[in-house]
């Protein structure tokens, strides 16, 4: 997934992200001074969050450009953090970490089953013995209803863009089409159109999917939206046994 002209305006489009929710979720399932993988880091707001908190954090993304906009946070606000250009597929040789975490629906832009096996096979690799993976995903309710014919339009002196999500070829898939306005100094605007897929699945296939990597079976929990099922939260813990991959 490539982030292009929407990297340099994620903050302000996704401003309605309750980040202070995210840092006590982790404050609940971790204590301060561990090592945090942020997977999909994005712009690095919930990394530098996370260090004003008391965490040890490296962010992770595989956006060029959202990795250039939160070294530029992180530089501005004299925070000294690592960010590391990668796949979220491809977590082989790190190590050492008390936690991963895959925020912010990040995850659902796999897409294939193999790609978040492969996924959670790099995480348990990673984790510290007793070491916990949190991640969230879109809940199937939300693909089926809240995204059905999803239109968005934002207008301001800066900015305009048009928000529209499609259902995608594959089963609980969705095509998010960004078309960005973005004004010039002279008046002018500069018009972008960026296309990300997302693809989610039934709960039980990301339980079974963690337990088979070598998890313990996770908790989840289920937030509501405006009564619908919005996303679904797991917080799985790293077991004694051997990954898969070690296995294979």
């Amino acid at each position: 997934m490539c982030y292009n002209s929407f990297a340099y305006h994620y903050d302000k489009m996704m401003a309605d992200v309750d980040y202070s929710w995210w840092i006590k979720t982790i404050e609940k399932n971790l204590p301060r001074g561990c090592r945090v993988l942020d997977v999909g880091c994005g712009t690095g707001t919930l990394s530098l969050a996370l260090i004003n908190s008391g965490y040890d954090v490296t962010g992770l993304d595989l956006s060029e450009n959202m990795l250039v906009v939160a070294n530029e946070k992180a530089k501005a606000r004299g925070i000294m953090i690592d960010f590391i250009h990668r796949d979220m597929r491809e977590l082989d040789g790190l190590s050492g970490f008390d936690c991963v975490l895959i925020a912010v629906d990040s995850l659902n832009y796999l897409e294939t089953e193999d790609d978040v096996r492969r996924t959670f096979k790099g995480a348990y690799d990673a984790l510290n013995q007793g070491g916990i993976l949190i991640f969230d995903v879109h809940a199937v309710e939300k693909v089926e209803t809240i995204f059905k014919d999803y239109l968005y339009v934002e207008n301001d002196e800066k900015l305009t863009y048009i928000w529209r999500v499609e259902p995608g070829e594959d089963p609980l898939s969705i095509v998010h089409e960004l078309t960005i306005f973005s004004r010039n100094l002279d008046g002018s605007y500069n018009r972008n159109i960026e296309y990300h897929y997302q693809r989610t699945y039934e709960f039980e296939f990301y339980e079974y999917w963690l337990v088979e990597t070598g998890f313990e079976v996770p908790a989840i929990e289920v937030i509501e939206m405006d009564e619908v099922a919005d996303r679904e939260l797991f917080v799985a813990k790293k077991g004694a046994g051997e990954s898969a991959s070690k296995q294979s």
